[in-house]
């Protein structure tokens, strides 16, 4: 009853490592001889990753034999006990510089310096934590990344590892950079791109299985209350929309996500008659569902190509949704940190994935000012 299994295992140059997707309340219940904290010079435990190890897993006494250790130097390791958890120690990593800031470049010195202390101590099996909830303006995928380089770069004594991550948003995050990593190495990964404090994420797979804040719903201006998928929410939703409906085309509206898996749903009126009536429609309407999402404070977004699709092909739809997100962020600093745009077959990924590169592509040409003349 208290075994916990993997969400997925995989293999990095290697090293076997599981990743776990569980609530805080069961951090608990995972076994390995240390488990990698990145914290700060303080070696407080009072946000993200660390306090729910404090509150659930290790209590007040983590707290106060690391906070004895402090001062830690920028990239220092410390030691401590794990009170009631399963891991044998705790090996606080500062992955902080003295001004408390961090990059990946620090971020990955601090947890390769706790690995090698892992291995003096002749550990065998080595968790590391989530730290994303930690920093600010980070997201998950950057720190799968950095954790799966310092896998890579590991001591040579050490090839079992667990990632814990407590949010399933970045559990899912975690799962796209460590299949990618484990297929293809760290071959570049072209299928997301952070605009300034929100990654663009395209992926293959299917809505009900991918978790996020928000779904952006493309319907009529009557928002469709009898169709399926509104069914689907329950009588919440569909008393939602009832009384919502209509809006205006171009506009967007949002309710409760009722029984659907999303604790909203952004409803876009950009169909017209079954059919994208321009891209100006698009346009409006995207803007006015990211105008609601970030009011809303929803910080993952959920944006599927709507099927059948009709009125404009599906490259035209996906860049011209990834543009106007683009020019959106921008233009102020928004609330939200991820979209994920979703492709429910290979043609829809293909158009999403040409979007997010078309971005990068444009903003990585130098400018015109830059180019010497003829």
């Amino acid at each position: 009853m208290t075994r916990v299994r993997p969400a997925a295992s995989y293999t990095i140059q290697g090293a076997r490592v599981e990743l776990y997707l569980l609530p805080h309340t069961s951090l608990h219940r995972v076994a390995a001889d240390g488990l990698i904290l990145a914290c700060d010079a303080t070696m407080r435990m009072t946000k993200g990753f660390r306090k729910q190890l404090r509150d659930y897993a290790g209590f007040d006494l983590v707290e106060q034999e690391a906070v004895s250790c402090a001062p830690l130097p920028p990239q220092g390791v410390a030691i401590t006990g794990a009170g009631r958890t399963k891991f044998r120690q705790i090996l606080h990593a500062n992955i902080f510089d003295a001004q408390y800031t961090t990059d990946a470049r620090l971020q990955l010195q601090g947890l390769l310096n706790a690995l090698a202390v892992a291995a003096e101590r002749g550990m065998q099996t080595v968790a590391f934590a989530d730290y994303t909830l930690d920093l600010r303006r980070a997201v998950a995928e950057e720190t799968a990344w950095t954790i799966a380089q310092a896998i890579a770069q590991r001591p040579q004594s050490l090839n079992q590892f667990k990632i814990l991550c407590t949010n399933a948003v970045n559990g899912w995050a975690f799962q796209q950079i460590l299949q990618w990593i484990s297929q293809r190495g760290f071959e570049p990964y072209r299928a997301m791109y952070r605009i300034r404090h929100t990654m663009l994420h395209a992926a293959r797979g299917d809505w009900q299985q991918t978790p996020a804040d928000g779904f952006w719903r493309f319907t009529e201006p009557n928002l469709r209350p009898d169709d399926a998928f509104v069914k689907r929410g329950g009588l919440i939703l569909q008393t939602k929309t009832r009384e919502l409906a209509p809006i205006p085309l171009g506009d967007a509206t949002i309710t409760a996500g009722g029984a659907l898996p999303y604790p909203f749903v952004v409803h876009l009126a950009a169909l017209e008659g079954g059919r994208v009536p321009s891209r100006e429609t698009l346009v409006a309407a995207v803007r006015a569902a990211l105008s609601l999402s970030h009011n809303q404070s929803l910080r993952t977004l959920l944006i599927p190509i709507p099927s059948p699709l009709s009125g404009i092909s599906h490259d035209e739809f996906a860049h011209a949704v990834a543009e106007t997100i683009s020019d959106y962020l921008h233009e102020a600093i928004s609330r939200i940190e991820r979209c994920i745009l979703l492709g429910a077959n290979e043609t829809e990924f293909r158009a999403w994935q040409d979007a997010v590169n078309a971005l990068r592509d444009a903003l990585s040409l130098p400018p015109p000012e830059s180019v010497a003349a003829p």
